[in-house]
């Protein structure tokens, strides 16, 4: 049998003890709690495949990254993680890690071998780094990786418990008004989240707007450009699996070129229109927009620059009924399946609590 069928039963048979009692003995417990509980999501990878090889063979090097590695106990992680993690994440875990299908093409996992010389951000990236250095050769067994494993496993359950119960709510029907539906983003917005806020505002009236048609709003990961295959934009809208709107979303001071390139690519994909949201911290920086405007027009392209103020209330004038158990319901399931920051969904969370009266 090879390490990858072999690895396969015993992901299950780790799986089936994590779920089957309580919280297991793991010696190594404050490491997996430490990356487990930071937002790398490739070092949580990294770690499941580690130990999870570990688990399946004493003999393997969890320091190693690819069977190239010089590193006694060399074997190919890659391939490990894509054809057993990955599959095994995206059903019965729910995509809890963050639904990666090649989490091994990022840059971190890319390493012959996790090294503390390896190419990492400085601050909490390199403490993950150097933490994984440090511990993962403290695992010498097959039966301590083992216990890891099965202590790993019941961390990420108790994180899908947790995303169950917050998309599971009630919100009194008086507050599916327009007026509070516009206080209560506004209010959100407040704080950007890098973004985050304002993408997932955008994207739930969107919902709204396209609500029981043939309209899918694609919403891609905050400050993470290409990871959808079929990214074009920040939030992409299909109708009948055509592209019927892109739309770029800025919090922060944007260029000209940053219009540009957000523009031309969508131009690219073969679309004919983009709306770029500026959020209550999106500044120009220049006065290029009315110029811009002209030369995409030229060019049979149709692209405007908005406010997120005006963007909310000209769109959310024109939903015939607001529902808003569904807004709510599609923020937070996108939110969970796009892997933005927990605090962010913590904090809409919170707001809606405070402005829409939501319980869980």
């Amino acid at each position: 049998m090879d390490l990858k069928k072999q690895a396969n039963t015993i992901l299950y048979s780790a799986y089936k003890k994590a779920c089957n009692s309580e919280e297991s003995y793991c010696q190594h417990k404050s490491f997996i709690d430490f990356v487990l509980d930071n937002n790398h999501l490739t070092y949580k990878y990294v770690l499941f495949t580690a130990l999870l090889a570990k688990s399946t063979d004493s003999n393997i090097n969890p320091l190693c990254l690819q069977k190239k590695s010089t590193l006694t106990g060399a074997y190919d992680a890659r391939s490990l993680c894509h054809k057993v993690i990955v599959p095994f994440e995206m059903t019965t875990l729910r995509k809890v890690l963050g639904g990666s299908n090649e989490p091994f093409l990022n840059k971190p996992a890319r390493f012959t071998e996790l090294n503390k010389s390896n190419a990492v951000r400085r601050g909490k990236d390199q403490e993950i780094l150097f933490s994984l250095c440090d511990n993962l050769p403290l695992i010498k067994s097959s039966s301590v990786a083992f216990e890891c494993l099965v202590y790993f496993l019941q961390k990420l359950l108790y994180q899908i418990d947790i995303n169950v119960k917050e998309q599971t709510f009630y919100i009194p029907p008086e507050n599916a008004i327009p007026s509070k539906i516009i206080n209560f983003v506004e209010k959100v917005l407040e704080q950007s989240f890098e973004g985050e806020t304002l993408t997932l505002m955008v994207a739930g009236i969107y919902h709204l707007r396209y609500l029981n048609s043939n309209t899918i709003v694609e919403v891609h990961p905050v400050n993470q450009a290409g990871k959808s295959g079929r990214e074009i934009s920040d939030l992409d809208i299909y109708k009948d699996n055509k592209l019927l709107c892109a739309n770029e979303l800025k919090d922060k001071l944007y260029t000209e070129t940053d219009v540009r390139f957000a523009a031309d690519k969508v131009i690219h994909a073969g679309g004919t229109k983009m709306l770029f949201i500026e959020g209550p911290r999106g500044v120009a920086k220049g006065d290029f927009a009315k110029l811009l405007i002209s030369e995409y027009d030229a060019k049979h392209f149709m692209l405007d620059i908005v406010p997120y103020d005006m963007f909310f209330r000209i769109v959310i004038s024109s939903i015939d009924s607001i529902d808003i158990y569904e807004f709510i319901k599609f923020i937070m399931y996108t939110a969970h399946n796009t892997k933005f920051k927990t605090k962010t969904i913590k904090y809409i969370d919170e707001m809606a609590r405070l402005y829409l009266n939501l319980s869980h």
